[in-house]
């Protein structure tokens, strides 16, 4: 096994740094167990990340750091800007949620997504009033003011340019009394006393299954952001992921129930209608213009979710989103453009309908 952990030795003088495994990663990071021993280190395993982007280390080293002990999380060792690497506690070599859902057990599924919404509850009570805290560690790791607290409201505009481009081939119009409809649905989510710190990337091959329950474990592009961004993970789903097949609606209405329960005593707005209207702004948000970027690749092929063999195809997930987004928006503009658009590609593909996640197929 290549020995490349030079910069993590750097980083604990005194302490002997001997490879394990390597672990992957992705295009933006390598991730390696390794373990140490040194005069004051008992004997343990730790993980190893580099990042090819400085923001992604500046991310995750400043949620680390922030986060309280015993959150599901793995807690910071060290991290060093040049290069960019983290070493991290080890939560062990556990299954994921993907894992199950991928699997043949239907119960073992549904509690990992049960165990999925604990995890994000758990994360969120725990960075609930952290927004300063996490601000200076971003500002220690990077120019201040360089590293947005969250993005994902910023990118808004971006992405309705290029659904508006994808869709004029398509006959159905972006105008900008849509856009302003979409603008007003995100500033329902800039409500900073109902935000938290997010992994942002949630999905469910991030995370691992611990002895003490599941435990979320990629905060390369956390942010500061309204909480239902991320619970919309359960309704979308996984907007963001490789394996975002459809999850039964007794599923997710549960694991959504299990996030309130969880929230309420801190955050009684989880039992408001008004938690319902702006989960809803989230689902749309994910489902719509958050998803644009992929209808161009999408009109001309039907490539896979990230080219995984087990990720559904992008038209299946296109068409669920928009009829979700049809069926629930509050905003009538919104529902009315994704029955419009929903139409139109049904018109050139047919039905595509999404199918369960493999273990609850039955």
């Amino acid at each position: 096994m290549t020995d490349d952990l030079d910069e993590a030795r750097a980083l604990l003088p005194g302490v002997t740094v001997t490879p394990v495994d390597a672990l992957g990663g992705s295009s933006r990071s390598a991730v390696r167990r390794a373990r140490i021993n040194g005069p004051d280190t008992p004997p343990t395993t730790v993980i190893v990340k580099t990042f090819d982007h400085p923001e992604s280390w500046a991310r995750e080293s400043a949620a680390l750091a922030v986060l309280p002990a015993g959150t599901p999380a793995p807690r910071l060792i060290a991290a060093g800007p040049v290069p960019p690497v983290v070493v991290m506690s080890d939560l062990g070599a556990g299954t994921n949620v993907a894992d199950a859902l991928l699997g043949t057990d239907p119960a073992a599924a549904e509690s990992a997504v049960y165990a999925w919404a604990d995890a994000i509850a758990a994360v969120h009570l725990a960075t609930s009033g952290l927004r300063d805290a996490f601000r200076a560690e971003l500002d220690a790791r990077a120019e201040p003011g360089t590293a947005p607290l969250t993005s994902v409201a910023a990118k808004l505009d971006e992405n309705i340019a290029g659904l508006r481009a994808a869709c004029g081939p398509l006959g159905v119009a972006v105008p900008e009394s849509l856009a302003d409809a979409f603008r007003a649905e995100a500033a329902r989510l800039g409500d900073d006393a109902n935000s938290t710190l997010s992994p942002s990337d949630a999905c469910p091959d991030n995370n691992v299954l611990t002895g003490t329950g599941l435990a979320l474990i990629d905060f390369e592009h956390a942010e500061w952001r309204h909480i239902a961004w991320d619970v919309a993970y359960l309704r979308v789903p996984w907007p963001s992921c490789w394996c975002s097949w459809r999850l039964p609606d007794d599923v997710a209405d549960r694991a959504v129930a299990r996030y309130r329960d969880a929230m309420a005593a801190h955050l009684p707005y989880v039992s408001t209608p008004g938690f319902d209207r702006d989960l809803a702004a989230a689902t749309v948000l994910w489902a719509v213009p958050y998803s644009s970027w992929f209808l161009p690749q999408t009109l001309a092929a039907d490539p896979t979710a990230a080219g995984k063999l087990d990720s559904p195809r992008r038209r299946a997930l296109l068409l669920h989103r928009l009829d979700l987004a049809r069926q629930i928006s509050a905003a009538p503009e919104i529902a009315a453009f994704a029955g419009e658009l929903h139409a139109a590609l049904v018109g050139r593909w047919g039905e595509v309908p999404l199918a369960l996640a493999r273990a609850f197929r039955g």
